[in-house]
């Protein structure tokens, strides 16, 4: 199994849900560094209390974990990285992009090609490159 890890800039808690929400997953998992034991926290910088973690969305195709980037260092998308959705219900699938390129860009709409049935890409409103396909 692979499992993508993305770092985000202080909204990793606003993509955990989104992504959960997009993706009709359960609740998902998000820990902050205030959760940690406090000997722990200590060793923290200043503003990273309310930063998460670690976060978890479980899918029915794997899992989303992510994290922040710490106070003072940022991280851009990466545009050579893709995350691929892969399923066969055809109905899902367009559902899941429709909702996802509501709040990003279609880079590439959903349309057969000679590989899949159905595939097309989009940006999320994270920055994020994402390819979905029937397989």
């Amino acid at each position: 199994m692979i499992e993508v890890y993305l770092s985000l800039n202080g909204n990793a808690a606003e993509a955990a849900i989104y992504y959960a929400q997009l993706f009709e997953a359960p609740e998902p998992y998000i820990m902050r560094f205030a959760d940690m034991p406090k000997a722990d926290q200590d060793q923290m910088p200043p503003g990273a209390e309310n930063l998460v973690m670690y976060a978890n969305v479980k899918t029915s195709v794997g899992d989303i974990m992510m994290s922040d980037m710490m106070p003072g260092s940022s991280v851009t998308p990466n545009e050579g990285v893709w995350i691929n959705y892969s399923m066969k219900d055809e109905e899902r699938l367009r559902q899941y992009f429709d909702a996802m390129a509501k709040d990003g860009e279609v880079l590439m709409p959903l349309e057969k090609t000679f590989f899949s049935p159905l595939y097309g890409q989009v940006k999320d409103k994270f920055g994020f490159y994402w390819m979905f396909m029937i397989y």
